[in-house]
């Protein structure tokens, strides 16, 4: 007997078998509604690969809960059960279809889809839990399982363990736990559908007459990749003829490849899909009238066959044999409440009514951008079109909404609760800084200070880059407002630290340092476990002080032993606290668009990022830099021997080597400790580190952030591109494992201070593995570097 259904096939009976994004497509498939074709593969081979999985766990597959154990132990867990999922063998052909169940024709291209049931079990389940489990459960898989597309049908069964092991992320499996006790109560499965040659695509929701539709030229991964800025109109039902579209902005639009391009061939291509550039970005109306009004009256088909009283679907527009009519397809269908709900056993208590308030909150407005700093905060919008417009002072625990963010105002909010801008990107200094002082922070958030009212109460979720504006009515829902504290989360540098595993991490080869920008964290930082400070940002601990003014105000109105001293008083808390352990002090890296707000500062450049900054600016003009090597003299005369230096944003071997003259002028080289690195961050250091060596340069610290967008040529701080700004891009990878190769080969110390190691946990163990010296991350993330470090240690031995 096959396990491949067809969605027309389907009854309640088949729920559990199915799972409810299945189920939901086929109810609607049988009353005739246009949805997609497909299959659906049932749960039984994901319960046969698990039954077939090396638990190595004396529980087996028991999901436990973060708190036993901390996110390190989750992601341990994590990795070995991929790994194992993965070496499952393939399904045998003897259970598998080898022709598509379609008799028609054979589409080109496959989509994978989870389509997931869960199972609480019969053991007693706290009242949290049994709250959880009356969610609809569709909606669980939500931005948790993407979707994968194939080109060859018959060589499903081999991707299949690979497409279930993203189930088994650390992501994922904190989202399990709180439904179900065993891996084996997740019931995972697999909607294989064809891939639609696409003229637009979107999103529908429906709920109390009102009617949302977002939509994207060609196929929905621009869309849900975020690399688009989707076409909206929002309508009532009897308003839908009269309904205006917002514009959109859109630069990639993704198309199914033509089968020409890739067949016949000895073997299909995995991802038979391809991009086409847009000459004009912006997003407009991809729907007509009579299209949208067929859209809205599927809406309200899809309402009744699923007896729900609200609905989201997913749609698809694509050509057929009338080129001036294309057909609607339906690919995706989650009701508000769900359908399938059937009676519980009796010691599991019954589901909540449809009539009863829902635990989410009644949004407003939905804003989706880049999870910046994790943490989930209620607090009142303060929005602004500049940051001079903010009122003086801020309300305290409120949410500053900007269309961008930059350190020298950053630093200045001091009230703030959470952080949301228009621009951005998971690297941008804002979001660095908001996840260093444990702000919740979204960026990258697309028109944010248009859909966000001023004095409107916010629910922002740092972890899932969503900001919700919530209505009257969920403010004042009582039930939300507990679960609101029991979900309201910070960041707590030492709270995943455990004593009994400090010895053990002093006998760490890898040292894992912490990343420094101010002295206001200072008292919190856990020093006790880090092997010293690997990267303070000297012209964020500048800003502290500055009173406002640029430096290079300071400078020209000739303060700068003023300025010197302060940089002293700013650095010898930070030395106290260290002891003997080191501190990399990083030179300032002035990039002009970054300081604006400050009195006396220099135009902006047309191209700050490679403009006039780093090391280049000290050979056009030095006065700040020697304020600084001045500072440093002052500390080592005081006794400080933990004093290291790096240089920023170096190109070129010849600034080194007039850097290094200037240092040994002011006498730092004299000192015992003091060690003086450079930042292997722009692509040149790749090619001339035994010139550095031969220069004087005694180590490389790898800026991953800067070296990522150099290589790839992505802007790290333009959300829209947010997808291409990949560290563990291959080339990214290979420049990573040259430096620190090579570094060593040279006899230079080699160090990582870019996010790479925080975004991509998974590229500590390569660091590792290659030799680097010492991985500094922001001290949220010191918990983690640690256990991963130690991880990856005792797997080389």
């Amino acid at each position: 007997m096959t396990w491949l259904r067809r969605l027309d096939d389907l009854g309640l009976a088949d729920l559990r078998a199915v799972g409810h994004k299945a189920y939901y497509l086929g109810l609607l498939k049988q009353h005739g509604l246009p949805v997609a074709q497909g299959v659906v593969l049932t749960t039984a081979p994901w319960h046969r690969s698990l039954e077939q999985m090396p638990w190595r766990e004396p529980q087996g597959d028991r999901l436990m809960p973060i708190g036993q154990g901390g996110f390190q132990a989750l992601q341990q867990c994590s990795q070995q059960w991929q790994q194992a999922m993965r070496a499952i063998p393939a399904i045998a052909q003897a259970d598998w279809s080898n022709s598509p169940p379609f008799s028609d024709t054979i589409p080109a291209a496959w989509m994978l889809r989870a389509s997931l049931w869960v199972s609480s079990g019969p053991e007693n389940l706290s009242e949290t839990r049994l709250e959880n489990r009356a969610a609809p459960p569709a909606l669980l898989s939500q931005g948790l399982l993407p979707a994968q597309i194939e080109a060859d049908f018959a060589a499903l069964p081999q991707v299949l363990p690979q497409f279930w092991s993203q189930a088994l992320t650390a992501r994922c499996l904190s989202v399990w736990q709180l439904h179900c006790q065993r891996l084996s109560d997740l019931s995972f499965a697999t909607l294989i559908m064809p891939v639609y040659p696409a003229i637009a695509s979107g999103t529908l929701t429906l709920e109390q007459g009102q009617i949302t539709v977002a939509a994207v030229a060609g196929l929905g991964l621009a869309m849900t990749l975020g690399e688009a800025i989707p076409t909206y109109c929002r309508t009532s039902r009897g308003k839908v003829a009269a309904a205006t579209w917002e514009p959109g902005f859109q630069e990639r639009i993704y198309q199914l490849m033509p089968a020409s391009k890739y067949r016949p061939r000895p073997a299909a291509i995995a991802q038979p899909i391809q991009v086409v550039e847009r000459d004009r970005p912006e997003l407009h109306t991809p729907l007509g009238a009579t299209q949208l009004a067929r859209l809205a009256h599927l809406a309200d088909l899809a309402l009744t066959a699923l007896d729900s009283d609200g609905v989201r679907l997913e749609w698809l527009l694509h050509p057929s044999a009338n080129p001036d009519q294309p057909t609607l397809i339906i690919t995706e269908a989650t009701p508000w409440s769900d359908p399938a709900a059937v009676a519980p056993a009796p010691s599991i208590a019954a589901p909540r009514s449809r009539l009863q308030p829902p635990l989410l909150p009644a949004a407003s407005t939905v804003v989706r951008g880049i999870g910046a700093a994790v943490g989930r905060i209620q607090g009142v919008a303060v929005v602004a079109h500049h940051p001079q417009d903010l009122p003086q002072p801020l309300p305290v625990g409120c949410i500053v909404v900007l269309p961008d963010l930059q350190p020298d105002v950053f630093l200045q909010l001091q009230a703030v609760k959470g952080i949301v801008t228009e621009r951005g990107g998971a690297t941008c200094h804002a979001a660095i800084l908001a996840r260093e002082v444990g702000i919740p922070a979204v960026v990258g958030a697309p028109q944010a200070t248009q859909l966000l009212e001023n004095g409107m109460v916010l629910w922002l979720d740092g972890d899932r880059g969503v900001v919700y504006g919530l209505t009257d009515e969920a403010g004042d829902h009582q039930q939300f407002q507990t679960a609101l504290t029991q979900f309201q989360t910070t960041a707590d540098p030492a709270a995943d630290l455990s004593p009994q595993h400090k010895v053990r991490y002093q006998r760490l080869q890898t040292q894992v340092m912490i990343n420094l920008s101010q002295t206001r964290q200072l008292t919190t930082l856990p020093l006790d476990y880090a092997s010293g400070i690997g990267l303070l940002r000297s012209e964020w601990l500048l800003l502290e002080v500055l009173d406002g003014r640029h430096p290079w105000d300071w400078v020209n109105q000739g303060q700068e032993a003023e300025l010197q001293s302060r940089l002293v008083q700013q650095l010898e808390p930070i030395l106290q606290a260290l002891g003997s352990k080191p501190l990399r002090y990083r030179s300032l890296d002035l990039r002009s668009h970054e300081w604006q707000a400050l009195q006396g500062s220099p135009p902006v450049e047309p191209n700050p990022m490679l403009g006039l900054r780093g090391t280049l600016s000290y050979e056009v003009d030095d006065r700040l830099f020697q304020v600084e090597l001045g500072a440093l003299a002052a500390l080592q005369r005081a006794g400080y021997a933990n004093l290291q230096l790096i240089l920023p944003f170096v190109r070129t071997v010849e600034e080194a080597i007039a850097c290094r003259q200037r240092i040994e002028r002011a006498g730092l080289l004299d000192a015992d400790g003091f060690v003086l690195w450079i930042m292997a961050e722009v692509p040149s250091v790749l090619f001339l580190l035994p010139a550095y060596a031969q220069a004087g340069i005694q180590g490389i610290a790898i800026g991953s952030n800067d070296l990522t967008q150099l290589l790839l040529a992505v802007d790290r701080d333009q959300p829209i591109m947010a997808s291409a700004y990949d560290e563990r891009h291959a080339v990214v990878r290979l420049a990573m494992a040259h430096l620190v190769q090579e570094a060593h080969r040279c006899g230079l110390m080699c160090s990582i201070c870019g996010q790479a190691p925080v975004r991509h946990p998974e590229l500590i163990a390569d660091l590792v593995a290659w030799g680097i010296g010492s991985i500094s991350v922001e001290a949220a993330a010191l918990p983690f570097t640690l256990e991963a470090v130690w991880q990856a240690e005792q797997g080389g031995e």
